[in-house]
This record gives C-alpha cells, sequence and structure tokens, in this order.
C-alpha cells in the first residue's frame, strides 16, 4: 500500500495559496471543516478573505503545513513551490491551470520546473489542473454543500469538473465517498498510484474512476488485477474516438489510448467497464445496496402490461433472461390474483396487487422460484398520486412496506432485488419515493432498463470472479 499517500487525504493542516473569494469554494467548507483551526489562507495583497485571515506567505504561518493548496497564475507555481519546500510542505495540490494542457511549450516547461522543485524537496504533487481532494472524514472539501458524512465509495477523477459533479451524484442517488481525488494533469501522483492506495484503504469498498489516459504505464497490469481481486473497480474510459481522444489531449495533456485496447485490457484485469457517469452510479449503488444475482433469470414486475414486454425485449437485449414462472409458482399467484386484467407468467404485471395491498405476498411467492435469481419492481409514482388526495400516508405505508419486503427478500432468499422509480410528472413526489427507499438502504433505479443494465453487469462481474 503506498502508504505515503496518507497525507494527501489526512493533513495535520492545509494552506490555501492565493485565497480569495473566487475559491471560496474551497475556503467556507474547509474553515467549517475539523481542519478549521488548521486552515491558513495566504494572500500577500489582502490582510483578510471572507473574514479570514490571510498571511503574506506560507513562511508566515506560525504552525507546521501538510498540505498546500496553490490557487496562483501557473508562472508563479515554482517560485512558491520553493517557498512551501523551505516551510517542509508534504503536498503540494495545484488547482492552477496552464500548464502541459495548453499544448504549449511554455506549459511544458513550467511543468518541468514544478517538477523538478517538488522531487526535490519530497513534495508529493496533486495536479496541475485539477480540483484535489474532498475527503469528509479529515475536512478536505472542493466545493460547497458537499456531505460532511462519510460513506464507502472512492472516485478518481482525471477531470475536476467531474469530481464535483460526480460528488454530488452520490448525494442523489443515496451513497457518500471515503474519498474524491481531482487528479487532473497527474504530473506527479497519478491514477495508478491512487488506484492502489484505495485497493487496500480500509474505509474504501469500491472503487470508481474515470480516466482520460496515462503517463506512465508501469505496474498498470498488476495494480489494476490486485485492486480488482480487493474490491469492486468501476472505470469510465474518456477519449475512445478521435474526437474525444483530441479532446481529451487538450483537456489534460495526455494522449488517450486505443479504445479497443483498453476494453480488452479492462475484460483482462477485471474491471467492470462502464460508459457513461450515469452507468457507473447505477453499478455502484447495485454493489453497495444489493450483491450480484446467482444466474441470469430476472423477474419483471410492472403494473403496465405494454411496459413489461417492452422490457421483457431490454432485459435480454443486456443478457439477462426473463423466464415463465414454474407452474407451480403461477398457481400460488393465481390463488391470490385474479385472472382479469394480470399476467402471472413473468413479467408479472401487479396492478392489482399494488392497489389491493397483497404485492408483499406476491413477491415472496416469486422470490422462491428457482428460476428467478433477481427481480425487478417498477414503481410509476403518476399511478399512487390520486390516492394521496384521500389518504396521505398512503404512499409513505405503501413504500415501507415494499422496501421492508424487498430486504426480507435479499436476506432470506439471496436474490437481488432492484427498485425501478420511472419519472414523473410530479418531481417532489418521485424524490419522496425515491428518497423513503434510498434512506433504506434499497438499490434504486431510473427506469427497469437501467436496473437490468446493472443485474447484467454484476452477474458478469461475478462470473469473472469465478473464474480467477
Amino acid at each position: 500500500m503506498s502508504e505515503n499517500l496518507d497525507v494527501i487525504f489526512y493533513p495535520r493542516s492545509v494552506a490555501l495559496i492565493g485565497a480569495s473569494k473566487d475559491v471560496g469554494f474551497y475556503i467556507d467548507p474547509i474553515s467549517a471543516s475539523r481542519l478549521g483551526e488548521k486552515f491558513f489562507l495566504i494572500n500577500p495583497s489582502s490582510s483578510e478573505v471572507l473574514g479570514f485571515k490571510c498571511y503574506s506567505s506560507v513562511l508566515d504561518v506560525p504552525e507546521p503545513v501538510d498540505y498546500a493548496i496553490f490557487a496562483v497564475p501557473a508562472k508563479f507555481v515554482p517560485e512558491i513551490l520553493e517557498e512551501c519546500g523551505r516551510k517542509s510542505v508534504r503536498v503540494a495540490h495545484i488547482y492552477s491551470s496552464g500548464f502541459g494542457e495548453t499544448g504549449l511549450e511554455e506549459g511544458r516547461v513550467l511543468e518541468e520546473e514544478v517538477l523538478r522543485v517538488a522531487k526535490s524537496y519530497g513534495i508529493r504533487v496533486i495536479g496541475p489542473n485539477c480540483m484535489g481532494v474532498y475527503c469528509p472524514e479529515s475536512g478536505l472539501f472542493f466545493s460547497h454543500n458537499l456531505p460532511s458524512e462519510a460513506g464507502s465509495v472512492a472516485f478518481v477523477s482525471q477531470s475536476g469538473g467531474q469530481a464535483v459533479n460526480f460528488a454530488f451524484d452520490g448525494v442523489s442517488r443515496g451513497f457518500r465517498f471515503s474519498k474524491v481525488v481531482s487528479y487532473g494533469n497527474a504530473l506527479d501522483v497519478d491514477f495508478i498510484e491512487l488506484v492502489d492506495y484505495l485497493a487496500e484503504d480500509p474505509k474504501t469498498s469500491i472503487i470508481g474512476a474515470y480516466v482520460e489516459g496515462l503517463r506512465k504505464t508501469d505496474s498498470l497490469l498488476e495494480t489494476l488485477k490486485k485492486a480488482s481481486e480487493r474490491k469492486p473497480l468501476v472505470i469510465l474510459k474518456g477519449g475512445q474516438t478521435g474526437d474525444g481522444a483530441r479532446a481529451a489531449a487538450s483537456h489534460t495533456g495526455v494522449l488517450a489510448g486505443s479504445a479497443k485496447i483498453w476494453e480488452g485490457f479492462l475484460k483482462q484485469v477485471k474491471a467492470v467497464r462502464v460508459e457513461t457517469f450515469e452507468e457507473m452510479a447505477d453499478v455502484i449503488v447495485g454493489f453497495l445496496y444489493s450483491f450480484p444475482p446467482k444466474g441470469g433469470g430476472v423477474s419483471i414486475v410492472t403494473t403496465s402490461g405494454g411496459s413489461a414486454v417492452i422490457h421483457t425485449d431490454l432485459c435480454v437485449k443486456v443478457g439477462l433472461t426473463v423466464p415463465s414462472f414454474s407452474e407451480g409458482t403461477q398457481r400460488e399467484l393465481r390463488r391470490i390474483i385474479p385472472i382479469a386484467g394480470a399476467s402471472i407468467r413473468n413479467p408479472l404485471d401487479a396492478w392489482y396487487a399494488f392497489q389491493s395491498g397483497i404485492l408483499p405476498e406476491a413477491l415472496n411467492i416469486v422470490s422462491r422460484d428457482e428460476t428467478i435469481h433477481s427481480l425487478i419492481i417498477e414503481v410509476q409514482p403518476g399511478g399512487f398520486k390520486a390516492y394521496t388526495d384521500r389518504d396521505p400516508s398512503v404512499v409513505d405505508k405503501f413504500t415501507t412496506i415494499l422496501g421492508e419486503t424487498c430486504k426480507k427478500i435479499m436476506n432470506e432468499h439471496s436474490k437481488p432485488t432492484l427498485i425501478a422509480v420511472t419519472p414523473s410528472i410530479y418531481p417532489e413526489f418521485e424524490a419522496k419515493i425515491k428518497s423513503t427507499f434510498q434512506n433504506m438502504n434499497l438499490p434504486v433505479y431510473q427506469s427497469i432498463y437501467d436496473a437490468a443494465k446493472t443485474l447484467s453487469e454484476l452477474h458478469q462481474y461475478q462470473l469473472g470472479r469465478n473464474l480467477r
């Protein structure tokens, strides 16, 4: 394990060099965190910023400084880094841009000078051109309004904007982070070293990563293999097309590499490969609040016959099967569900079960079917809105009972049970239903298709592990 990276995530003190209201997204949340009394602002032109005292130089700070954030023009970074070296700063997070990503010789030379100075003092560099670290446990933040409570998901991103966006995606999807790192141009600390560290980090159970390209590839294969053996490793590769590769080069100054090579490589190391950040969040939710199914047979439970037909096709297209229930299962379902207006073969058209309150019993019957390895339950918020006019508590009752049934199926029958809460014209109502399920630590999705694709990814992941 890269023990020397601990100081990146757990510094005893932090200095923001170039403090101004323009970088208040660092100042406010870090000042309010447990690092507050050990957070020092540096600005030679101001005595205070946003009500906080400023020092003229990092050398004037009366206490040791472990971690320095550089928010100054690129041309001043080497000189100030020298001062940090004399102050025995251990980590330099360079937020500033204007380095190798510009494609200009001037930027490349600046990077070389930064690296020379950093190595001469033993300073680890994050960036340049990055947002840095979000570690709620230690008090490091790179944006306003990020949760102060920690979770078990780590996310490593070459893009600063996507690091911020995905951190907020976690909020909306019901999960929290142990550590998020935006590492930008990867002049020093890079993707490989971060994954190596997180693979052994006891606070992290799942690693997500967005990578555009690599400066170094030594130990890449061994590092990713080791990481995916220990915990799920979910990777989104940017720059897979010619135009995307060109965009990556101008974004972080790295070469993206062949899409086919990366596809084969990620399959070899048993990483989960995703195409979008939304899909990455879906897979993470699946691993966090569910588990890989033991087979590909899925039951779709919905309130619409048309939805059932369409989503059967989609499930098959992503590699699952939608087998007919056994005769015994159908016989038990027919005992409680009337013939008219309901299909009991799979998909289960369960509108009557939703209305009559027998859905938990129906789901328990389905979960005992040996051909079914997982369940997807579609909840359409619009269909329940009318009931709230007569009884405002009806939705709370329904979601609580359904949530408890889903947890029981997963615990007693070891069958992943995912909930698809479809988009609605009643956004507040929809959000309330989702949050109820999320607060019960259940896997919630936007559609049956998203849930099915996640189940397929989890199933393939498990098959790959079984072949190790």
